[in-house]
């Protein structure tokens, strides 16, 4: 459209019977509702005034203000000409003389615009939008719908060059196979039902939702677990009527396809509904997420999914490819039918199928990107170690230790175990700790019993956890004796563990003889325990900290090097660091916490993965405030006052402590950032230990709530130090 065309046609001004309704409205006050809120507002009846007529195939709409009209003037504020033949328009504002693109919902109105009950256009015009324009509404809402409609084909226009490439790649997508539908219904849902009707005595019939006919029952109940007689499937019995309307969770399921540029993952969900009464036909709702392209070597090209694009439209979107440290849950069946073949070509050498017969529930696209990383899984998936391929995928970062010899050919070398150890590992489908205690046969010269080792990886008890009686007892005695304390005091394994470590070395503080069976396999292990736990607090600081500078001889050294490093005050809060054992025992005998009592902190202050510091009123230097656990990084793990506590003022000083941790990353060497990385490592496996073990405590102020949740939201992480980004989900 030209501009100075467009000028010249003629002008359209207000009507006499538009005049005169404009005279008779007036400003009035009404309620207008605005998000949960209201507020008495002004507004017209008619808040706009329209005109239009069609010149030369161009669609002109003058639009006037009443306020104007109400002053006598009949010329429009703006014009509004559409051209519909080639999706154009564009605006002329006579109070300023200027052309505009803005839609008609951009243009800055009059606030009472908004406040008005509608806007004015005579039958006829509103008519003559709707028919020019084809589109559903008449007046304002008709033209602006057309400018909506515009705009978004402009902007689908500019997408093009982005969203090409994805269209020509989701091309290739194969049509689903003929049976998809059943084989969802069957096998990528699982849940399934015996619906029946309920009688006295008990129903003897009822409904299986996978075998899709009445079977046998025996003494159902109401969503009680069971299997079915038939097709030994399990299922829920659901009472006609109780049950109403079922809905399953919604579940991931898989398909794996030939496409052009190799293979295609494809990702679906999936849940059933049943209705009330209407159970024997149910509604199955699938919907795909995710599709993920490999090239013919399983190598990962492109992925895509189903989203909202820029708010524009919902379609296929370009995104990364899953990741080798993506945690999402999204685990679940594969159709089989497609599988074979794609074994003998495209997934030959990846393992993936085979670990999908073994495992049945899956995420293969997760499978593909750890077998980048790992290429070994492919081995250990075809040598039938299921439960060593699920360690991987969990965490294949930490998965290389258990590998002698990465570049070995045959399983034995890259365990480093024989073949008779090898088939142990089969047998008893061992994971990585299992690896470790063979191997930790031929350090003990002697083999330990497959059930032993067993018990010992479900409990998580490692060799370290040992070693304070190993000179003393075989394993089998150590079972024994752990398995006797722990059904007499109801304590768990790794805790009668911890505390017979505890007593012993108590017990050779104070100098009892820890060689004699006596002491070392004390029969009522807790009791003797809390026993020299009270001796010890008598006994003198000094001698208490020489005999922890036996076992532990650097400490004081370590913390005279970290010393410049982590010292800091404010004119309010000081970081201490302490210059002797005698300091630290002393903070927890006087705020009565572990600090200074447990072996766990002398031990982790010798290897530094963390250090015990001091914060302080920088008034009160010499007066016990909180105690710190801060590990090489500045990260600080645990802040804790009198009797383990944190008070309200603990709020204050982080705000201290967040500055404190901006210095010290600013004075931190490459030596500390290495140690920060092991330490934090550490740290992550004690604390899923802890998940595993849903440790809750038992005493003081925390009874009852869980030690993990403590010590996570204790945590203060120095985000000043720049570490190894954690790779966001892709899937």
């Amino acid at each position: 459209m030209k501009k100075a065309q467009l000028l010249k046609l003629p002008i359209l001004k207000a009507t006499a019977h538009m005049m005169k309704l404009a005279a008779d409205d007036e400003l009035q006050y009404s309620w207008v509702k605005i998000g949960s809120y209201g507020s008495n507002e002004k507004g017209y009846k008619y808040g706009l005034y329209l005109r239009c007529k069609v010149f030369d195939n161009i669609l002109k709409v003058a639009i006037f203000y009443p306020e104007h009209m109400r002053s006598g003037g009949r010329q429009p504020v703006f014009e509004v000409y559409v051209d519909s033949q080639n999706h154009d328009f564009i605006t002329y504002n006579h109070l300023n003389k200027k052309w505009m693109t803005s839609k008609l919902n951009m243009i800055e109105w009059p606030k009472y615009v908004f406040y008005s009950e509608t806007k004015w256009i005579s039958p006829r015009d509103g008519k003559l939008i709707q028919t020019y324009l084809g589109v559903e509404h008449t007046g304002y809402r008709g033209v602006l719908d057309f400018q909506m409609q515009v705009r978004l084909e402009e902007l689908k226009r500019r997408h093009k060059k982005e969203t090409d490439p994805w269209d020509l790649a989701m091309e290739q997508t194969p049509d689903l196979p003929k049976d998809w539908e059943h084989w969802v219904s069957k096998v990528g849902i699982p849940e399934n039902f015996i619906f029946y009707k309920y009688v006295r005595g008990g129903a003897k019939n009822g409904y299986c939702t996978y075998c899709e006919k009445e079977v046998p029952i025996r003494n159902p109940k109401h969503n009680k677990l069971g299997t079915c007689p038939v097709c030994r499937h399990k299922i829920q019995y659901k009472s006609e009527g109780r049950a109403g309307t079922v809905i399953t969770p919604t579940v991931n399921f898989y398909l794996i396809q030939r496409c052009e540029d190799g293979f295609m993952v494809r990702n679906f969900h999936g849940r059933k509904r049943f209705e009330k009464y209407g159970y024997r036909t149910p509604n199955i709702s699938i919907w795909e997420i995710r599709r993920a392209i490999c090239n013919k070597n399983a190598i990962p090209l492109s992925a895509y999914y189903w989203g909202d694009y820029k708010h524009s439209e919902i379609r296929w979107i370009a995104t990364g490819f899953c990741h080798a440290n993506w945690w999402g849950g999204t685990e679940g069946r594969v159709y089989g039918k497609t599988l074979p073949d794609l074994a003998k070509h495209e997934l030959k050498k990846t393992g993936l199928v085979e670990f999908i017969k073994q495992r049945k529930i899956v995420d293969p696209e997760k499978y593909l990107a750890v077998l980048r990383y790992i290429p070994q899984m492919e081995q250990i998936v075809k040598a039938d170690f299921p439960r060593l391929v699920s360690e991987c995928l969990k965490e294949y970062y930490n998965f290389a230790e258990v590998f002698k010899s990465k570049a070995a050919s045959s399983l034995t070398k890259l365990f480093g175990l024989d073949n008779q150890q090898l088939k142990r590992l089969r047998a008893n489908n061992g994971g990585r700790s299992f690896i470790r205690w063979l191997r930790n046969e031929k350090l003990i010269g002697k083999e330990i019993p497959d059930n032993i080792i067993s018990w010992l990886c479900e409990n998580s008890i490692v060799m370290d956890d040992l070693r304070f009686i190993l000179d003393r007892m075989s394993v089998v005695q150590i079972y024994n004796y752990v398995c006797r304390q722990s059904a007499e005091l109801n304590m768990k394994p790794k805790d009668v563990i911890g505390t017979w470590a505890d007593y012993l070395s108590m017990a050779a503080r104070l100098k009892m003889d820890t060689n004699d069976a006596i002491i070392y396999r004390v029969r009522m292990l807790k009791k003797r325990h809390d026993e020299l736990v009270e001796r010890c607090k008598l006994q003198d600081m000094e001698i208490r900290a020489g005999e922890v500078l036996l076992k532990y001889p650097h400490i004081e050294d370590i913390y005279d090097s970290i010393r410049s490093l982590y010292a800091y005050e404010d004119k309010t809060y000081s970081v201490l660091i302490p210059s002797k054992l005698e300091e630290i025992i002393k903070e927890g005998e006087q705020l009565h916490h572990c600090v200074g009592s447990s072996e766990r902190y002398w031990d982790r202050i010798e290897r530094r993965e963390s250090y015990v510091l001091f914060l302080r009123h920088t008034s009160e230097p010499d007066k016990p405030y909180y105690t710190l656990e801060v590990e090489p990084d500045g990260t600080v793990r645990q802040k804790r006052t009198m009797y383990d506590r944190q008070e309200p003022d603990i709020e204050l000083a982080m705000k201290f402590l967040r500055q404190w941790q901006r210095v010290v990353s600013t004075r931190l060497t490459a030596t500390e950032r290495k140690l920060a990385v092991v330490s934090q490592e550490l740290r992550m496996q004690e604390f899923e230990e802890l998940k595993r073990e849903k440790v809750i405590i038992h005493t003081g102020d925390f009874h009852g709530r869980s030690l993990l949740d403590l010590l996570t939201e204790d945590l203060m992480e120095n985000m000043n130090v720049v570490a190894e980004p954690v790779l966001a989900a892709a899937a």
